[in-house]
């Protein structure tokens, strides 16, 4: 579990020409860890992750669903070159492409986030990318 708890907290998000929050919290016994995502602008949009641990491996599980109707399933863990990947096992959507998440410069404080696709599962192109940065409350 450990190599996913970096995720944990209240985050401010931000990506060109948008603004959101994240709340990621750990749930049912510590075996879950819960995302509440909010796109604030420039439209508004809610999703809500659950990963587990795969029991029959060393990665993760997750399943995504969010406002617009979508629904995924990711499987990934922690990658040699230190970033964090969740990806779809096969196409997905009307796009058939591949889908993922890359969490990547993680730190305390924040991390980088990109969203990407592939019509191969090799040749990855950059969708979207968020900064997050850990929200920090007033003493």
């Amino acid at each position: 579990m450990d190599d996913l708890l970096f995720w944990l907290g209240s985050w401010d998000c931000t990506w060109e020409g948008g603004d959101g929050s994240n709340e990621v919290t750990l749930q049912l016994d510590g075996h879950v860890i819960v995302e509440r995502f909010t796109s604030v602008a420039p439209q508004a949009f809610t999703g809500l992750s659950v990963s587990v641990r795969d029991p029959e491996g060393e990665g993760w599980r997750q399943t995504w669903v969010d406002s617009s109707g979508s629904y995924w399933h990711f499987v990934g863990g922690p990658q040699p070159d230190g970033t964090f990947v969740f990806a779809t096992p096969e196409p997905v959507d009307a796009e058939q492409l591949f889908k993922r998440m890359v969490f990547s410069e993680i730190a305390t404080d924040g991390f980088a986030w990109r969203w990407e696709a592939s019509p191969d599962g090799a040749d990855w192109q950059q969708r979207w990318a968020i900064t997050y940065r850990r929200r920090t409350t007033a003493a």
